[in-house]
């Protein structure tokens, strides 16, 4: 058995489950519109998520694929997850629910042999890969969610430093002129 040759025939149908896994992730009037609108400029997070997942897949099951476009591909789905403040676990779980994906398309096909082992091998090696990239989408979930919360501590910082310009401001235009001694007036 091809294990490579069988990945390859059920790529379109896998990514497209694994993206739709991706979508299910999301709010319930968000997925509908992410699922079918394709348009890059108006459902960005829809069009990065396809192109990373097929990335992503070809990666896993040894297709042809660049260690620079495979690590452009996690992160921009890393960031995507972490900029809309998702937990880690369902940030970076997404990718493992392509092992469930593979252990309902690929792995039962390498079993059917019994002399499959190593179908079984090739299997097991992208279930690692899954792994590995999920370590990595971890950290770089966490290296994107400090940016975040940097960002966020700056952008507060800067509007707190311009309410107090704004209050120094108002203090020095608040000043009451200065009392005039009223020497001579009796009261």
């Amino acid at each position: 058995m091809d294990i490579a040759k069988l990945c390859v025939e059920r790529r379109d149908e896998l990514v497209e489950r694994w993206v739709g896994l991706f979508f299910a992730s999301y709010p319930l009037d968000s997925k509908g519109f992410m699922r079918t609108n394709r348009d890059r400029f108006s459902n960005p997070v829809g069009e990065t998520t396809r192109i990373a997942a097929a990335v992503l897949y070809d990666a896993v099951t040894g297709g042809d694929s660049d260690s620079d476009a495979v690590k452009q591909a996690l992160h921009d789905l890393v960031w995507v997850r972490a900029v809309q403040d998702m937990p880690p676990s369902k940030a970076v779980g997404v990718l493992y629910l392509l092992k469930t994906l593979l252990r309902s398309g690929i792995l039962p096909e390498c079993m059917k042999d019994a002399s499959s082992a190593k179908a079984v091998e090739a299997y097991l090696l992208m279930e690692s890969r899954i792994d590995t990239l999920a370590m990595m989408a971890l950290d770089m979930y966490s290296d994107a969610r400090e940016r975040v919360f940097r960002v966020r501590v700056e952008e507060v910082k800067r509007s707190q430093s311009q309410v107090i310009r704004l209050a120094k401001l108002r203090r020095e235009q608040e000043v009451p002129a200065p009392e005039t001694d009223n020497r001579g007036v009796e009261e």
